[in-house]
């Protein structure tokens, strides 16, 4: 079997000690493809824009990262990058995701944009409240870009808004209509190279708790889905132009009401290896091979 060399790109500043292990999954499923990378940071690895400099060039670039101003320029230079620039760009930001999936006729909670706030200027608690009276209380106030859950916020009245929208900041924001079906729950479907190959139900920690991400201390159980739900998940992934994707799906009153809650560009993959037995990092691999052309 053919070997292709590629890179794998993190970030330089962001990288967790549980990170080494995800790496490490990463590594040894490419190996068994037939791929072989170099780590590289996205500051060990610059790339020169508009440079005519004729250097090596890997097969295939796995960027690990969301720094999407190196990604274009590695693109601009000729890498093919699994994913994309412009899919990692979509997917990091919450808001634009929603506005790509609304545009694919995905199902998404409904959403309105919060005014934009610049830099030394105040956030008014008014655009909550306006939203409120559409969206109705609690609501969920979300910035737009964010991890691990950390970002998104339940405001319960007028009061919590505004403190919400305080520590936010000039920092873009959206506002959601809370499914409360799915308060403290969520599906997260693997999609790779167009095909949910698993998924999992996450439970959060608590009955306080309305986000159930794992890094927040939420269970997961495996569980089979249904046609709705893996037709949702592939289209959004396809929607975002993603090659592999995990994708949070939130659960309404009965099996035809399914709304797409996020995308994952980058999902981290023990927990899905823990929970369903399979390692998408394999899947993720020989999906690259496939995209590979010969030189």
């Amino acid at each position: 079997m053919e070997i292709y060399n590629g890179w794998l790109i993190v970030n330089s500043y962001y990288n967790p000690a549980k990170f080494n292990s995800l790496y490490k999954v990463l590594e040894e499923s490419a190996e068994k493809a037939g791929l072989h990378f170099t780590k590289w940071t996205s500051a060990a690895r610059p790339t020169i824009i508009g440079s005519q400099a004729k250097e090596p060039k890997p097969s295939f670039v796995l960027f690990w990262d969301k720094d999407i101003q190196l990604a274009k320029a590695m693109e601009l230079s000729g890498l093919r990058l699994f994913n994309s620039a412009e899919a990692i760009s979509l997917a990091d930001d919450k808001l634009e995701s929603m506005l790509k999936l609304a545009a694919a006729g995905i199902p998404i909670p409904d959403t309105i944009p919060a005014p934009t706030c610049f830099p030394g200027c105040k956030r008014s608690v008014d655009s909550a409240k306006q939203a409120a009276k559409l969206l109705g209380w609690p609501l969920v106030i979300k910035e737009n870009v964010g991890s691990f859950g950390q970002q998104v916020y339940l405001a319960h009245d007028e009061k919590e808004a505004e403190r919400i929208l305080t520590h936010i900041g000039e920092h873009h924001c959206h506002f959601q209509r809370f499914i409360a079906d799915s308060a403290g729950k969520d599906l997260r479907v693997t999609v790779v190279g167009g095909k949910a190959i698993c998924a999992m139900e996450r439970q959060s920690p608590s009955k306080t708790e309305f986000r159930s991400n794992i890094g927040m201390g939420g269970t997961a159980s495996a569980r089979a889905i249904t046609p709705l739900e893996e037709k949702i998940a592939v289209d959004a992934a396809k929607a975002l132009g993603l090659d592999f994707a995990g994708v949070d799906i939130l659960m309404g009153k009965t099996e035809n009401e399914r709304y797409v809650c996020e995308v994952n560009s980058n999902p981290q993959l023990q927990s899905t290896i823990d929970t369903c037995g399979i390692n998408p990092a394999t899947n993720i691999m020989w999906h690259i091979r496939s995209q590979i052309k010969p030189e």
